[in-house]
């Protein structure tokens, strides 16, 4: 096996993982105590749905869950969340990450970049064991996901034990449907997508940052583990401060994309448990606030 390939397969989760880590920053690990869990249950008359903020990598230390995500994964029929965590999982070694993450037209990562950007990820490169030439012809949003990585799992965060991995395993072992909101493939497109010098920008906020981010991961869990909704949307809205592009990218044109499929749960004769990433849940662009603005009640468990 290639070292690309060896590189790519210790990258599980691979999609899931970097909404997570690529935009925390330095909040506060204080916050406010709720007694309730990153949890919602929306009311339309009798119906209902609940809708679950998620870490998509986690330490052992996040479980047991609070008695409330057990409580409603237990009264819904089916699970929606993001992606389809099988097909996540068999893209993250699959060719087609590493074709669409590498230059095919001669192109090179040093040659894309500032210089002094290529120098900020030599000295990130070294003690990680992964060779500088590998990178070579890879591009910026590629490189940033490596190293982001990289980093999460020298925290102890594993995508195997993310909120959304979690309860995707407890739906196949209880036989209940799982919905994909989008595709695995269609993740990776967003950050694909985005011109070079957004990747840069992106790829050297990450470098310059991750230090800090350390701190702010275990700030950003300990939100989640409060139910602290206001803490946690500093984090995550403030970390977009001068990427609007990433923002509108990543969190608003998703969620609005997502609306209607959460919207036709509540036709369902059983609730639907929604499971997302809690960046998407949060601020004036966040589900809660879009469910809201459609009348739909809500209801922190």
């Amino acid at each position: 096996m290639s070292t690309a390939k060896r590189w790519a397969a210790r990258l599980p989760g691979i999609v899931v993982v970097l909404s997570t880590l690529t935009f925390c920053t330095t909040a506060a690990a204080q916050g406010t105590s709720t007694g309730k869990s990153f949890l919602w249950k929306v009311h339309a008359g009798a119906k209902v749905l609940y809708l679950a903020g998620s870490v998509h990598a986690l330490g052992a230390d996040a479980y047991p869950l609070s008695a409330a995500y057990e409580s409603a994964f237990a009264a819904a029929g089916t699970l929606v969340e993001e992606i389809n965590l099988a097909e996540a999982e068999q893209l993250a070694a699959a060719p087609m990450l590493l074709a669409k993450g590498i230059y095919t037209d001669g192109r090179t990562f040093e040659g894309v970049v500032a210089k002094d950007t290529a120098t900020l990820v030599a000295g990130r490169l070294k003690n990680t064991g992964i060779p500088p030439e590998m990178i070579r012809m890879m591009k910026p949003w590629m490189v940033m996901l490596m190293i982001t990585a990289f980093e999460a799992q020298k925290a102890g965060l594993d995508a195997a034990l993310g909120l959304d991995k979690y309860f995707f395993d407890k739906a196949k072992a209880a036989s209940k449907p799982v919905i994909a909101l989008e595709t695995a493939e269609s993740q990776i497109d967003r950050f694909d997508q985005m011109p070079e010098s957004l990747q840069e920008q992106m790829l050297r906020s990450t470098l310059m940052e991750l230090e800090v981010q350390r701190d702010s991961v275990a700030a950003m869990i300990g939100a989640w583990r409060r139910g602290d909704a206001p803490t946690l949307e500093k984090m995550a809205l403030s970390s977009f401060d001068g990427y609007r592009g990433a923002y509108n990218s990543l969190i608003v044109e998703r969620n609005n994309n997502w609306m209607p499929q959460i919207e036709a749960c509540m036709a369902k004769p059983t609730p639907c448990f929604v499971v997302v990433g809690a960046a998407h849940l949060v601020g004036p662009d966040g589900l809660l606030a879009l469910l809201k603005k459609k009348g739909y009640r809500i209801e922190q468990q």
